[in-house]
């Protein structure tokens, strides 16, 4: 498949995000800092999540959002059980899809959405389908045919004894604290995946169930993320970007990224400058390693709080604290 036909799930996700929320929301602003966290291995052939990067991105994050989920909120402070377990995360299969295009080994893309999905959240459907999409994604971009039963087998094969022993370290709460029967419900929802690819009615997996129509049926996409696969399958028009254009570029980064092209020592910070953005004053200028060179422009205070408006590199931040 062509570069730009590979890059469209990306273009689309902005698009749309942006479109239909009159700007981005917290789906494109944790695309964009997904992106960012992106380091190519020196070990590997593949494209990992730098998770100290990711994790002070995040940090960051929580002053100039854009909206938020309860899931998100929860892991910026102290983490509560069962919002991990039970809630889940709009953003998390957006999340998924740089993952992917920045890759070519699905092994190592797997390895790497399981631990980003597990990042923000712990629910068993969001993970399950999670995968699933992950690998609806990579076989479409592989433009293979027998891609509903290279799902099924991707399921069946899914082993919660090979998970836990493998992912532990990822689970941000301990399984003693599930609501529940983790493993009951581990087994379940994966019955649930499996009648859902065997085409069964079913009222969970509704992302997926919405792109295996688009894929079988040729349907219009419902979802955010179905209409995000959907050119993939089918020549749609979508508004150009301009050359000069933030989200053009992250994803001619992401193509570069899947083509071996960066230098991963460029990308690696080897030590973290974090100051608090909120001491400056209009006029200053400081380093800060996630915004690079900054500048104040502006600082107000409303209803208790301070507003920071800085001029970085890549674009005007609003900080509210």
């Amino acid at each position: 498949m062509e570069d730009r036909n590979i890059l469209k799930p990306l273009i689309f996700a902005f698009n749309e995000d942006i479109r239909l929320n009159d700007g981005p929301s917290h789906v494109t602003d944790l695309m964009v800092l997904t992106i960012k966290s992106l380091v190519p291995s020196e070990d590997y052939v593949g494209v990992y999540i730098d998770y100290k990067r990711f994790n002070e991105e995040m940090k960051l994050w929580k002053y100039y959002r854009h909206g938020d989920n309860i899931a998100l909120l929860n892991i910026l402070g102290n983490m509560d059980s069962h919002i991990y377990w039970d809630k889940k995360d709009d953003t998390a299969y957006f999340r998924i899809i740089p993952i992917v295009l920045s890759n070519k080994d699905y092994a190592y893309i797997r390895r790497e959405v399981i631990k980003n999905l597990l990042f923000t959240t712990g629910n068993i459907e969001t993970l399950i389908e999670g995968i699933l999409l992950s690998k609806l994604l990579y076989l479409l971009i592989r433009e293979e045919e027998n891609a509903i039963e290279e799902l099924k087998k991707e399921l069946i094969d899914f082993s919660q004894i090979e998970f836990i022993e493998e992912y532990i370290d990822y689970i941000r709460i301990s399984t003693e604290t599930y609501p529940g029967n983790f493993t009951v419900n581990f087994e379940q929802y994966r019955i649930h995946g499996l009648n859902v690819l065997n085409f069964s009615h079913s009222k969970y997996f509704k992302v997926l169930t919405d792109c295996l129509e688009i894929f079988i049926k040729g349907e219009e996409a419902n979802t955010l993320f179905g209409k995000c696969i959907s050119p993939l399958m089918a020549d749609l028009k979508h508004e150009s970007y301009k050359e000069d254009d933030f989200y053009f570029e992250l994803c001619n980064y992401v193509n570069n990224l899947r083509k071996g092209r960066i230098n991963p020592q460029s990308l690696k910070i080897k030590k973290y400058y974090l100051p608090d953005v909120f001491q400056y004053d209009v006029g200053d200028e400081f380093y800060h390693s996630l915004l690079n060179q900054s500048r104040v422009i502006k600082k107000e205070k409303i209803n208790n709080k301070t507003i920071l408006h800085l001029n970085t590199k890549s674009g005007i931040y609003k900080l509210v604290n």
